[in-house]
């Protein structure tokens, strides 16, 4: 991983164990580390998307565009079932599950700084 991803995985983290910490206090610690780990999954899938789409990009853009759009498409299946599989297998309770997903994911914008495109 590239140092900036490795700083904004680690910023997201830190924020993931900030909610899991809060939610902790009312006793769903575990719902909502099953959202930091959904987070985590969608991270991960991103930065290493984001870097095949660049290594593709330098011989065929297209090549590259391609492989963003299929990994959105994938991500967001893959993301609604582990909300699925969570809330309804595992009967977590939703809330801290979605606002530690979300938390995490608001601090995808500490990644972006300083950059022209999302590739970057």
């Amino acid at each position: 991983m590239a140092k900036g991803s490795q700083r904004s995985l680690l910023i997201q983290l830190g924020i993931g164990v900030v909610v899991v910490l809060i939610f902790a206090f009312w006793g769903q610690a575990g719902s909502a580390i099953y959202g930091m780990l959904i987070g985590l999954a969608n991270v991960l899938m991103l930065t290493t998307t984001f870097r095949i789409a660049n290594q593709r990009s330098e011989t065929d853009p297209k090549t590259g565009m391609l492989v963003l759009y299929m990994s959105a498409v994938i991500r967001f299946v893959l993301l609604a079932a582990l909300f699925i599989i969570g809330l309804a297998l595992f009967k977590f309770e939703a809330l801290p599950v979605v606002i530690t997903f979300i938390a995490m994911t608001v601090g995808q914008i500490f990644n972006l700084a300083g950059k022209r495109r999302l590739t970057d």
